[in-house]
């Protein structure tokens, strides 16, 4: 779904006396934390591939790394760092297509691959725990516990790096 469904799917759905303050998506910084960490170990094992593929010229592979080629297959080796490499460049996109509206009663999200929009009361967003970034951005954690297939597990879920314009919006949101 994109921005303009989200805002016609929230139009058709409006609740009595719901009014719409804000529509924006979130800004997507890379190189930070959780990126780096996932890209530096794929660039690394990526690295490790094609040395174990082709080895180094005139030098023997020592023995820790005869090891490794012996115990994990190079493909096996390739194919984990280039998903480590590619899942934040992905989840990055997805990040920066996920489109949010702040009503007076609720917060939508949904995303640009799926049709299904998110509810969350404003209410719940509201009490999230916030963090704040040296760059103006913010995220909100909060919790909910949800049914798995097997047992009750609780899912974290987040509202990540929006702009400030965001946080205004959902105070004038709370207030109004």
């Amino acid at each position: 779904m994109n921005k303009a469904g989200l805002r016609s799917w929230a139009e058709q759905h409006r609740e009595a006396g719901e009014e719409i303050v804000w529509a924006g998506s979130p800004r997507m910084v890379y190189f930070r934390g959780l990126f780096i960490a996932r890209v530096i170990p794929g660039i690394i094992l990526l690295g490790l591939a094609t040395w174990f593929y082709y080895g180094a010229p005139g030098i023997p592979l020592p023995e820790w790394a005869l090891f490794l080629t012996d115990t994990f297959p190079k493909e096996l080796v390739f194919a984990l760092g280039v998903l480590f490499v590619a899942l934040p460049f992905v989840r990055a996109y997805m990040l920066r297509h996920t489109f949010y509206i702040i009503t007076n009663l609720r917060v939508l999200k949904a995303r640009v691959l799926s049709n299904r929009v998110r509810q969350i009361p404003i209410e719940t967003v509201a009490r999230a725990r916030r963090i704040d970034y040296h760059d103006g951005l913010c995220s909100y954690i909060f919790d909910e516990w949800e049914d798995g297939p097997h047992r009750h597990e609780r899912v974290t879920r987040g509202i990540y790096f929006v702009r400030p314009d965001f946080r205004e919006a959902l105070e004038k949101a709370r207030q109004g």
